[in-house]
């Protein structure tokens, strides 16, 4: 057949209400709850038995405000519906032998729109008016790939060169407004709000790529692979837009050389080794030219004009430009091994990769005079060495056939370099090393990534016990006195028996941000997985476990529960029962959590190793068991196969650490006051855990 053509189209529709968020404003809300609400004189209950919700005092000062979460959730009406089509065609011709030339055309398609509704709080009604809000998205993309490839065998030679070249565009549309004060609740939509704000964009990028593959082989022995990239993208300035990626890999074959191909206990055994260049462009559009924002002159985007002081609406420089911007690149050297025994009934795979990537897309700290605080530039490098294992076991000689696999990767991540002049990185928000105060603001710097150490390390005070009585404060006053002279403290004044102890890492006697120190690290020390899948007769099943060893969690909610205040402006909320029985007291003198006091001049809920845990663990991710009808029965309605399958997804989870799961990745931008990213990883803050999932379901095959 000279001529080929596939059609391929998917479409999804979801229909999504959501009472709670993620993160301390959702459900770490939710058990942050103090359970007796005095400010309701008919009940001091969350919810009575005669469906009368309780809330706090507004005038008890020491309670952090007076809503209800549960009858906010069972009052509030939010929905999301989302719908996305997703579509390729393809052609294919093979005008020649070993000749094919191939188009592809794909376009992705999604919309969602929403609102959130929030009635009038009748329960305490002259805290809140009725709030509403509603948004809209919509995103078209597209991409269009064209190939040819030619293939030819020449005696021992064999060849394979493909090239191409891809176009592709991204456009979305966001729009959303909210505001309080409906008419009636009836009426939910912007134009009865009494007041709202509405704010939206539309943006555009785009990229175009050439690229080409050329392998030769040789007796199937030896195998040589060249590629090349060149990616354009429209988020950098002309003359920086394109980034060219080459890489080159070989293997040897060594089962087909004449000493080991008689050899019919090996069937594999192959060497290889690959270098390979990559981009990375992923960066806010248009940073490269200068972009204004509207607003008022209060806002310092407006003018002011005469005596009078008339504001005037105006544009401000939005950010801080730099053509200079170009692609983020990645370097990776991989060496390997593969080996296969009584015709790869059992093999291995070893691998030993060293990945560089530098010129990081990071915003670093800007000066003063510029008028802004930070700019994106390309700085930086990083070295990640590692290995990664793979074994494999299948055995089909019987009715019962079953199969093991087990994969292992152990990485090393080193900073190597940053801005000039930089040498660490809070949070990797930006090159800065901002100073904080004692107790709540410390957490605005809860990772530092320094040259030399790995990204994202934990960075707080390290704890040295429970202060046990006022002679020991006494002690530790006296000597910070002798070391700095009067009127100084060890840490603070009004520290009192109960109190943490922090170890005075520079030896001057006092307790300061000049003593925190890294406190342990998220990265594992080595992760994998492995697999069970077996066979009989029509019978099959598939088992999942993944794990994780020597990887340390920066458990933010264990703080927030072990801790009585000391929330900035937040006030009292709820603790942990094992917290409250265990407390410090002077009748329990205990050395694991702090007293329970509101006003926290100590610090206790700093960042430190108190909050620090070993987050290791091996998971049952999965199991899924089925079940296929015999052909002679399936044939009969034109069916050539059905498979019967049930499901069941996290079913259990061994661990030593306290939070809800220990499989938490990277917190969400902002979630729970704790900054995103990379440098979020192993930071806990009421991420909802990965639920229990059971399903049913059919495979059908025409």
């Amino acid at each position: 057949k000279w001529l080929k053509s596939s059609t391929s189209v998917r479409y999804a529709y979801s229909d999504t209400k959501v009472t709670f968020g993620s993160g301390q404003g959702g459900v770490g809300r939710l058990v942050k709850l103090i359970p007796t609400m005095t400010g309701n004189p008919v009940t001091d209950q969350v919810v009575d038995a005669n469906g009368n919700y309780g809330y706090y005092d507004k005038n008890a000062s020491a309670v952090r405000d007076n809503e209800n979460v549960y009858y906010n959730s069972k009052m509030k009406d939010n929905k999301n519906i989302g719908q996305s089509l997703i579509g390729s065609t393809s052609l294919e011709i093979t005008p020649a032998k070993g000749l094919s030339i191939k188009t592809n055309f794909g376009i992705n398609f999604g919309t969602s729109a929403g609102y959130d509704f929030s009635p009038y709080n009748d329960i305490v009604p002259t805290t809140r008016l009725a709030s509403y809000s509603q948004r809209s998205n919509n995103s078209f993309e597209w991409l269009w790939e064209n190939t040819a490839t030619y293939s030819n065998t020449f005696g021992f030679h064999k060849l394979d060169i493909m090239a191409g070249v891809s176009a592709q565009e991204n456009t979305s549309r966001n729009m959303s407004a909210s505001g309080s004060g409906l008419t009636t609740d009836g009426l939910r939509n912007i134009s009865s709000l009494k007041t709202y704000t509405a704010a939206g964009n539309n943006q555009t990028w785009s990229m175009a790529s050439q690229f080409a593959r050329l392998t030769y082989k040789f007796q199937e022995k030896y195998i040589v692979t060249g590629t090349v990239r060149r990616d354009g993208s429209s988020r950098f300035a002309d003359g920086k837009k394109y980034g060219i990626f080459p890489s080159i890999s070989g293997a040897w074959r060594i089962k087909e050389e004449s000493f080991l191909k008689d050899v019919n206990a090996i069937s594999n055994l192959k060497l290889r080794a690959s270098y390979g260049e990559a981009g990375n462009q992923n960066i806010g559009l248009f940073q490269y030219q200068s972009s204004y924002t509207t607003g008022t002159a209060t806002a310092n985007k407006g003018y002011v004009f005469g005596d009078t002081k008339t504001y005037v609406d105006g544009l401000a420089l939005a950010y801080l430009p730099n053509p200079d911007l170009k692609w983020e690149t990645s370097i990776q050297k991989d060496f390997g091994v593969d080996f296969g025994f009584f015709d790869n009934k059992l093999s291995f795979t070893a691998d030993y990769f060293i990945k560089e990537s530098k010129n990081f897309l990071l915003n670093i700290q800007m000066p003063a005079q510029t008028g802004f605080t930070q700019a994106t530039r390309n700085v930086g490098s990083v070295r990640n060495t590692g290995f990664e294992f793979v074994a494999n076991y299948q055995n089909n000689d019987n009715k019962f056939k079953y199969g093991i696999n087990v994969n292992l990767t152990t990485v090393k991540n080193k900073i190597e370099e940053l801005a000039p002049g930089q040498n660490q990185v809070s949070n990797l928000q930006s090159l800065e090393f901002p100073t904080t105060t004692s107790g709540n603001a410390s957490w605005a710097v809860f990772s530092m990534s320094k040259v030399g150490g790995s990204i994202g390390e934990f960075y707080g005070f390290q704890t040295d016990g429970i202060i046990q009585s006022q002679a020991e404060i006494d002690a530790l006053n006296a000597n910070a006195k002798t070391k700095n002279g009067s009127n100084v403290y060890y840490i603070a004044s009004g520290t009192a028996p109960g109190d943490r102890k922090f170890k005075d890492q520079d030896g001057n006697g006092m307790i300061t941000d000049a003593d925190r120190v890294n406190i342990g690290s998220p990265m594992p020390k080595f992760y994998g997985g492995f697999n069970l899948n077996g066979e009989y007769e029509n019978f099959d099943f598939n088992i999942f476990f993944n794990y994780s060893v020597g990887n340390k969690i920066l458990n933010y909610v264990k703080r927030n529960l072990t801790s009585m205040g000391g929330n900035g402006s937040v006030g009292l909320e709820n603790v942990s029962t094992d917290f409250y029985n265990n407390r410090w007291t002077v009748n329990n003198p205990t050395n694991e959590y702090s007293r329970a006091v509101w006003s926290d001049v100590n610090g206790n809920s700093r960042v430190s190793d108190a909050f620090v845990e070993d987050g290791s663990y091996l998971k049952l991710k999965n199991i899924e068991v089925g079940y296929t009808l015999p052909s002679k029965l399936t044939k009969k309605a034109s069916i050539s196969k059905l498979r019967i399958l049930a499901s069941v997804q996290n079913l259990l989870t061994i661990t030593k650490y306290s939070g809800q799961d220990p499989e938490i990745g990277q917190s969400a931008s902002g979630s729970g006051g704790v900054a995103g990213g990379v440098t979020a990883s192993g930071i806990d803050v009421g991420i909802y855990p990965y639920s229990k999932f059971f399903s049913m379901g059919l495979n059908l095959q025409f």
